[in-house]
C-alpha cells in the first residue's frame, strides 16, 4: 500500500525487506516495483521482517531531514504505533456497521478472530468493539509442528524486553538477546508483539493462541475450497482457530474472522508446500 500511495502523490519510496522474504513473497515485490518503489534487500540477521524494520530505522535516523518513515504494523516508537492503529481502525469502523445491519445489534456472543504478528490488523479489527462484550482472539504463528522455533511470544510465555524502541513481550535467549523465529508466513514472522497487544493480554481483554504452519495450510485449503475467498497465510492462522472453535459453539454464537490478506502474495510458498495453488 505504501508503494501505491507514493505513486499517487509522486513521492520516492524505499521498501526495506528481508532477503529471505523477498524470495518468499515475490509477487508482492514485483507489484511494489511496478509502482516505482526501490526494494532494499536486508541481508543481516535472519533476513526477515525484524531485520528489515531495524535497517529501515537505521536509514531513517541517518536521513531524517529528508525522509519520513512508515511502519506497516503497530510496532516501533509510540507515534508510529498510534498512526498505524488509527489507520487500520477503519476496518472495525466499517465492520461494526455491517454487524448491526446484519443482526440488528451486536450479538451477545461475538468472537472476533484475527492473526497477530506485529498486530496491526488485529488492532484495527478490534478497535471499535473495545467497549462492547465482543471476545477478541488473537492467533500467533506457532511455526512448524516439529520445530521449537515459532513467532508466538504471547502464547509461549516470553518475557518483557525492548525491541525497536518499545517495551513488549519478545522472544529472547538466556542473555536477553532477541531470539530466532520461524513461520511459514512472512508477515507473522516477528519476535515481538505490539505493546497494544501486551496490554490487551495483561488486562485480559483479549486472549491469544497460536496455529502451526501445518494448521494454517489446512485452513487455507478448506477456506479456498468452500468460500469465495483465497486467504493469504497470515489470516489462514486465524481461520485455523475458527475451524477448531466452530464445532463447539451454539448456533447463537457468532464468529467473524478478518481475512486480512490475499493468497496471491504467498502463491510461491503455497505451491512449494502443497504442490498446487488454489485461487
Amino acid at each position: 500500500m505504501l508503494s501505491m500511495a507514493a505513486k499517487k502523490f509522486g513521492l520516492k519510496c524505499k521498501i526495506f525487506m528481508g532477503a529471505k522474504d523477498i524470495k518468499r513473497q515475490r509477487p508482492n515485490v514485483e507489484a511494489m516495483r511496478k509502482n516505482g518503489a526501490v526494494i532494499v534487500p536486508v541481508t543481516t540477521g535472519s533476513q526477515t521482517l525484524v531485520d528489515a524494520v531495524s535497517e529501515c530505522m537505521r536509514y531513517w535516523v541517518s536521513n531524517c531531514d529528508t525522509t519520513h518513515m512508515c511502519v506497516g504494523s503497530t510496532v516501533g516508537p509510540n507515534i508510529f504505533i498510534k498512526i498505524c492503529a488509527f489507520s487500520t481502525a477503519q476496518i472495525s469502523r466499517e465492520l461494526i456497521k455491517q454487524v448491526k445491519e446484519e443482526f440488528g445489534r451486536i450479538p451477545k456472543k461475538l468472537k472476533l478472530i484475527n492473526c497477530v504478528g506485529g498486530g496491526s490488523s488485529a488492532a484495527g479489527f478490534w478497535n471499535e468493539f473495545m467497549d462492547t462484550h465482543a471476545e477478541f482472539i488473537g492467533v500467533e504463528a506457532g511455526g512448524p509442528r516439529n520445530s521449537k522455533l515459532h513467532a508466538a511470544p504471547l502464547t509461549n510465555g516470553s518475557k518483557i524486553g525492548i525491541l525497536h524502541g518499545a517495551a513488549q513481550y519478545v522472544i529472547q535467549d538466556k542473555e536477553g538477546q532477541i531470539g530466532s523465529t520461524e513461520s511459514i508466513s512472512a508477515g507473522l514472522d516477528y519476535p515481538g508483539i505490539s505493546p497494544l497487544h501486551c496490554f490487551l493480554k495483561d488486562s485480559k481483554r483479549a486472549r491469544y493462541t497460536s496455529a502451526s504452519d501445518e494448521e494454517a495450510l489446512k485452513a487455507y485449503q478448506l477456506v479456498s475450497k468452500l468460500e469465495n475467498i483465497s486467504p493469504s497465510l497470515e489470516p489462514s492462522h486465524a481461520f485455523a482457530e475458527a475451524i477448531k472453535l466452530a464445532p463447539k459453539l451454539k448456533s447463537s454464537e457468532v464468529i467473524i474472522v478478518n481475512s486480512c490478506g490475499d493468497s496471491i502474495k504467498d502463491k510461491d510458498i503455497i505451491k512449494q508446500k502443497l504442490g498446487t495453488y488454489v485461487r
